[in-house]
């Protein structure tokens, strides 16, 4: 059994590296589930590629609502864990639990009724409209388990222990992988599902993972605290007050598929290879933004358990640690994209034109790596402090500004494909450099959750 990592004694930079390093491969996990499907799915044509494709907005705003309930969670309860409050811990959970629940529902309601009307607002043909809402619809259908699958994993990591979840999501992954083919063309009795398949098999993998997380909460899992009493005293105001802790994390990732969809329809006036351009460099920047985000939700464990002790001294620490080494790590990545922007390319397309125009627009890019790789760290100390407002204000607001900006520098400006690139660094430079100012006046370190003003139950040690 693994144990869990305690950031809150002991050498920094080891609690540091121990909890960020599964946290990568999960991130990297979590998209090779979208890959995988796409990979088989392509094999039934180009109009299913399409349909999984053009629904990959639409998924990022299932998980962006799901990581609201997985920041509340991680917030709240690295901070009752470093305060050795393992009951609230539990109550916590237990809470948040419900609200999973309750929204997982409502998104799945709601993303049922509007799954046709986003292909025809997409302009999509019908047979990729087709396609693409069977296969959205049940992606859509699961948003319950969506949730749940955040939800243990950010329990587990607000409580010290990453590599348990990592287990969970590599299995889970590989049952994804093998249920792909067989539910997608069919085998003996099994029938061929088509695109609907890669969904089906999405779902199943998570069922899987959200039963692993429900093992591990029963058999009391030193880094798995949670209540099954308070599952049936269910607290509207405490969920109201997790709510308010993850939703304006949950709205940066909302906007970022809004804005990428803007992004990618001022790319697609240029051509189809301009708009591949833009889908590459986005997988290519994901080099630095994984790692990032594996060492930005590290950083949230380790500020949310610092900040429960009363020591917000080596919560600040532990952050600038964090962004030194993501810094540096962000700094290489943009090296790689001035000085071999073909091999990078090449990874991902051997078609020359798309190469050819994609050279100068990662060149643009790469100056913004390091200032990604600082926003996202310090958005997980903000985070684990729950203090989420402020960043969120930040970047909303700056990413706002790509939507107008873009089009004006590519069009307006004469500047073509190249203005997008100039639009993302830009606003990606200024979105880090205004957090980084917010973080350094410190008001993060005083900060009360929301949840803190919400009296629970006693606390009872055998949870």
């Amino acid at each position: 059994m693994s144990r869990p990592v305690d950031p809150t004694r002991g050498p920094l930079l080891s609690a540091l590296i121990r909890l960020a390093a599964p946290v990568v491969v999960m991130q990297l996990c979590h998209t090779l589930y979208h890959w995988v499907d796409v990979m088989w799915v392509g094999r039934l044509g180009a109009t299913a590629t399409a349909a999984v494709s053009t629904s990959f907005f639409a998924v990022w705003t299932v998980w962006a609502f799901a990581d609201l309930v997985g920041v509340a969670v991680a917030a709240t309860v690295s901070r009752h864990i470093g305060a050795r409050e393992r009951a609230r811990a539990a109550y916590a959970a237990a809470q948040a639990t419900l609200l999973a629940l309750g929204l997982g529902a409502a998104v799945s309601i709601a993303g049922s009724l509007v799954v046709p009307a986003l292909f025809r607002a997409l302009g999509a043909a019908p047979e990729v409209a087709l396609a693409g809402s069977a296969y959205l619809r049940i992606v859509v259908a699961g948003a319950v388990v969506s949730f749940l699958y955040v939800l243990g994993e950010s329990i587990l990591r607000a409580a010290g222990d990453t590599r348990t979840p990592m287990i969970v999501v590599a299995t889970s992954l590989v049952l994804n992988a093998l249920l792909d083919p067989l539910l997608i063309f069919g085998w003996g009795p099994v029938p061929a599902f088509g695109t609907a398949g890669a969904a089906i098999a999405t779902v199943i993998a998570q069922c899987f993972a959200v039963a692993w997380y429900a093992r591990l909460a029963w058999s009391r899992h030193p880094a798995m605290p949670f209540d099954f009493a308070a599952l049936r005293a269910p607290a509207l105001a405490y969920q109201l007050a997790l709510a308010r802790i993850g939703a304006p994390f949950a709205l940066i990732g909302v906007l970022y598929s809004v804005v990428y969809l803007g992004l990618a329809r001022t790319a697609a006036s240029f051509g189809t290879a301009a708009l591949a351009v833009v889908g590459i460099a986005n997988r290519v920047e994901s080099l630095s933004y994984l790692v990032a985000v594996g060492f930005g939700l590290a950083c949230e464990a380790i500020v949310g358990q610092n900040l429960g002790a009363g020591r917000p001294d080596r919560a600040e620490r532990a952050t600038w640690m964090s962004v030194g080494l993501m810094c540096a790590f962000g700094f290489g990545v943009a090296v790689l994209m001035w000085f071999v922007p073909e091999a990078l390319l090449s990874f991902f397309t051997a078609d020359q034109d798309v190469i050819a125009r994609g050279v100068p627009y990662l060149r643009i890019l790469a100056p913004c790596q390091a200032f990604t790789c600082l926003e996202i760290v310090l958005n997980g100390a903000f985070s684990g402090a729950g203090d989420t407002v402020p960043p969120s204000v930040i970047s909303i607001t700056v990413s706002l500004l790509r939507m107008p900006l873009a089009p004006f520098l590519a069009h307006a400006m004469g500047v073509g494909l190249n203005g997008i690139a100039w639009t993302i660094t830009l606003t990606c430079i200024m979105r880090a450099l205004i957090v980084l100012g917010w973080f350094r006046r410190g008001r993060w370190k005083t900060k009360r959750p929301a949840t803190a003003v919400h009296p629970l139950p006693a606390p009872d040690a055998t949870h």
